[in-house]
């Protein structure tokens, strides 16, 4: 249902890309994402890159992209946990960690959706 192409419900998930993580987090709390993390940016209050992280809560999106004001060039996007830091899956076949939020060059601001 939530990240998988055959429609599985999520039990048998052995891993997850960035916003496949996001659009599964989000649907354990009821909450649809769409599926891209530039499609994810669309969604909520939008928090500015010029904001600073500073201005994330827990539980808000995270985004990286290419051109920061643009949100259809995003390619990353994680769950803030304060403190600087987020939950982070760099790609299908590693581990789900906690990354700092500015372990990417290229930070993009942020969308608060709960």
């Amino acid at each position: 249902m939530c990240c998988s192409p055959g429609g599985q419900d999520g039990r048998r998930v052995t891993g997850f890309d960035c916003s496949g993580l996001a659009l599964y987090a989000f649907a354990k709390v009821g909450i649809s994402l769409p599926r891209t993390a530039s499609a994810q940016a669309c969604v909520g209050t939008r928090i500015p890159a010029s904001a600073g992280i500073g201005a994330l809560k827990p539980g808000d999106l995270v985004f990286y992209g290419y051109i920061p004001t643009r949100n259809s060039t995003i390619h990353h996007v994680g769950i803030y946990l304060g403190n600087g830091q987020m939950i982070n899956a760099a790609r299908p076949g590693t581990r789900v960690r906690v990354d700092s939020g500015t372990s990417m060059s290229d930070y993009a601001g942020g969308a608060r959706v709960l």
